[in-house]
């Protein structure tokens, strides 16, 4: 763990003291913003960059490194490295709450100081990420202005956002929308902000923004319940108590309780349900991004999403083991997902197939084969599925 924290267990008011200092002294590089920058980032920060990518977004790094604009690839790049270590300080139980939420507040901060520092995470590949502080610095302070200033911004909002719910439990489904809001809206606001400045990209309205993060965000939290559950320390989780206390006393009985195994599988089937929601507002939000680098960064997003909601829905391995698709599918949806037809058919194939897995005895299957069926509709209305390559073919395409 860091300096920081061993020092807090020793004295905080000295951990405090010396958080304060890096604070100041970032807020002073910040003056850095009015001075010239090379726009060219030299190789050494930016092969760090592009090799740890990776590494940390296993989706969606070759279709960001494929991006044509340079400036744009690399401020994207260095947004995703920035936000993840904000995560990675979020997931770290190790770290006491207090020091946890001051430097998530004040983050936006230290990625002006080149000499700050803090190592932490779960994995080997989180403490490098961390360790390589100085790398992504600088790179970021050879962005543009107007980038450093983007990812100032959103880093601010995110880390104010996470500090927030450091304490905070995940009780209601408002509570869960708003954790949605920091933490995904955010990112997808600053990468469209981005694109905006850089390429000229049209912002679609907020409204989308969060339709397309609602059913990222809420797939993730699906999709890791078991990694989430068995981490030790664990980590928190963020399954909305109003959701999953109509099922089980405590959320760690989804997990082991063969009792449970019913009650289980009709949560998650509500949770999925709850998710196809968003489905629509998030094709129109794809729909309306123009430049093909960009539209394929959500495109993949939203195809890996609905690809891992078919595969946990009526499923109770979500609490027994890490489900996945399979790394040949993911190829292939990286591959092959260019047009919005390609969306589209996607989408219909996906829906095609969820149906076939409803159990007609679940207490929400009329409501989640409605919400199938105007998504199918919603794909057969573009008129272009006939221009679509078919991805998912059968369920074990997923499987």
């Amino acid at each position: 763990m860091g300096s920081i924290s061993i020092t807090l267990m020793i004295n905080y008011p000295a951990a405090h003291m010396k958080l304060c200092t890096q604070v100041r002294r970032g807020m002073t590089a910040m003056k850095a913003l009015s001075k010239p920058v090379n726009k060219a980032i030299s190789s050494d920060h930016r092969d760090f960059c592009h090799n740890i990518l990776p590494k940390v977004s296993v989706s969606f790094a070759d279709v960001i490194l494929q991006l044509t604009q340079p400036q744009l690839r690399d401020s994207i790049c260095n947004l995703l490295l920035v936000l993840r270590c904000l995560d990675n300080i979020e997931d770290d139980m190790k770290i006491p709450a207090d020091v946890k939420m001051a430097i998530l507040r004040n983050f936006h901060h230290f990625i002006y100081d080149k000499d700050w520092k803090y190592i932490c995470g779960n994995t080997d590949m989180e403490r490098e990420l961390m360790q390589g502080h100085h790398q992504y610095h600088a790179a970021f302070m050879d962005l543009e202005p107007s980038s450093q200033k983007t990812i100032a911004d959103t880093t601010k909002k995110m880390g104010e956002g996470m500090a927030k719910f450091v304490l905070k439990e995940i009780k209601t489904m408002e509570d869960w929308e708003e954790y949605i809001d920091v933490v995904n809206t955010t990112w997808i606001s600053g990468t469209l902000r981005l694109a905006e400045t850089l390429v000229g990209e049209t912002l679609p309205e907020y409204s989308l923004m969060h339709e397309m993060a609602s059913l990222h965000q809420k797939r993730h939290t699906i999709h890791n319940y078991y990694d989430d559950i068995t981490e030790i320390p664990k980590k928190k989780m963020y399954w909305p108590k109003e959701m999953w206390s109509k099922y089980v006393k405590k959320i760690e009985d989804l997990q082991y309780d063969e009792v449970n195994s019913i009650k289980a599988v009709q949560l998650v089937n509500e949770m999925v349900t709850n998710v196809l929601s968003h489905v629509e507002g998030s094709l129109d939000f794809t729909s309306k991004i123009q430049d093909p680098g960009v539209f394929r960064i959500y495109a993949l997003l939203q195809l890996m999403s609905i690809g891992e909601l078919a595969l946990c829905y009526n499923n109770i391995q979500v609490f027994r083991k890490d489900l996945k698709i399979r790394a040949e599918v993911k190829k292939k949806i990286c591959n092959q997902t260019i047009t919005m037809a390609d969306v589209y058919g996607a989408f219909y194939d996906i829906s095609c197939l969820m149906k076939s897995k409803v159990n007609n005895n679940d207490p929400l299957a009329a409501e989640t084969l409605s919400r199938l069926e105007a998504i199918r509709q919603i794909c057969m209305d573009s008129e272009t599925l006939n221009q679509r390559t078919v991805i998912f073919q059968s369920i074990q395409d997923i499987m």
